[in-house]
């Protein structure tokens, strides 16, 4: 995986799920995941994820519209797996 720091603004709501014992045979850890868009400085949009506690925070903390730094790592699917979150004060 590369590292990967972005700044943006979140371009829809965040979406939220469990998925203890859903992937099994992968022998993943995770209990929850955390989704959502980030439209980019340059107009393109990527797609970002985070796992368990950081899921916690984008849920609790993030609203659509707001302006953030993100740094993470870009997985096998070209998504971001988010591991630190800054929200940026906004203009």
């Amino acid at each position: 995986m590369n590292i990967v720091i972005i700044w943006g603004k979140i371009k829809e709501k965040i979406e939220f799920q469990f998925i203890y014992n859903r992937y099994r045979k992968y022998k993943t850890k995770h209990i929850s995941i955390a989704r959502c868009k980030i439209q980019l400085i340059n107009e393109s949009i990527v797609e970002v994820y985070g796992h368990d506690e950081i899921a916690d925070g984008m849920y609790r903390r993030l609203q659509e519209n707001k302006n953030i730094c993100i740094i993470g790592k870009i997985d096998s699917n070209m998504q971001i797996e988010v591991q630190t979150i800054r929200i940026l004060p906004s203009k």
